[in-house]
């Protein structure tokens, strides 16, 4: 994905499109920039977002690696169970997480999964299992933060 990949070191601050300039910019068929990695990364959709202390890398995917754009209904094929370090249920979370049903998801432990990108990994059918568990993390925090604020 990118024309001239490299190992540099950039300032904190540093936009996302200075540092893809600086490596010759990026080719025809980049389709997804990540920061970090293929697992735990953190897709971006800004060329201006700022280069974080947590930055690890800066990885782009070209069209035919991220030809995973749509997904399907699980299929129930518990690979996700199998591959969960944490012992959950990323099957169920994820149907959960499809209807932002993050109440729901708390009573299966939602908060105790440690994001690693396992169980969408292993997924047959693509399902953005991690995304839905981080949308319902942030929707139970939101909702704990504005609980306390009431109090």
């Amino acid at each position: 994905g990118i024309r001239e990949p490299k190992n540099i070191r950039v300032r904190v601050g540093t936009p996302l499109r200075d540092v893809i300039d600086f490596c010759g910019g990026l080719q025809e068929d980049a389709s997804k920039i990540i920061f970090g990695g293929p697992m735990m990364g953190i897709a971006q959709y800004s060329m201006d977002v700022p280069v974080t202390k947590g930055t690890s890398g800066i990885l782009v995917l070209r069209s035919r690696d991220v030809d995973r754009s749509s997904y399907t209904s699980c299929i129930s094929c518990g690979r996700c169970v199998d591959a969960c370090p944490m012992g959950l249920l990323p099957n169920v979370l994820s149907r959960l997480g499809e209807r932002s049903m993050w109440e729901d998801a708390l009573e299966y432990n939602l908060m105790d999964c440690i994001e690693c990108g396992s169980c969408a990994y292993v997924c047959p059918v693509y399902r953005p299992i991690v995304h839905f568990i981080k949308h319902m993390k942030a929707l139970a925090r939101e909702a704990s933060a504005k609980k306390r604020q009431a109090v």
